[in-house]
């Protein structure tokens, strides 16, 4: 875990499943505020979250996550995931709450983020030939 300053520390009480990703196959983030890693696997279809000082790991699966691949700090505390194979962001909770499923014109979308201000969106793609890279207003009523 590296710090803003720079600082590098380790996650303490915190065991990952023996698992080797390839390239482009997740992309995880940390949710500072809550202690928690997001760390979406593509293949299971599911989205890992690691809280990192109670050292707990929560699966979460669900009908609108396939083949997670990016994962952002959402609004209020929240996680933001492309769901590739459905063409949308899934919107979790920390505790893993479907909180909303968001279609976007975007086939096979890989990678987001949110601004720090919390109100743009950019979420990219990895379809080859067609790559696109599309800029998002949140509203009031996501956060």
């Amino acid at each position: 875990m590296l710090s803003v300053n720079g600082v590098e520390s380790d996650f303490h009480q915190l065991v990952f499943p023996y698992k080797t990703c390839k390239l482009a196959e997740s992309r995880c983030t940390y949710i500072q505020s809550k202690n928690t890693l997001v760390l979406p696997d593509r293949y299971a279809h599911t989205v890992y979250m690691h809280d990192t000082v109670k050292g707990t790991l929560k699966a979460v699966t669900h009908k609108n996550i396939q083949e997670p691949c990016g994962a952002c700090p959402g609004p209020g505390d929240t996680v933001l995931v492309c769901s590739k194979n459905n063409n949308s962001i899934v919107h979790l909770t920390i505790d893993g709450k479907l909180l909303g499923t968001y279609p976007v014109d975007m086939k096979y979308s890989f990678s987001i983020c949110v601004s720090k201000a919390g109100t743009k969106l950019a979420l990219s793609n990895l379809a080859h030939g067609f790559r696109k890279l599309h800029l998002y207003k949140i509203s009031p009523a996501m956060s």
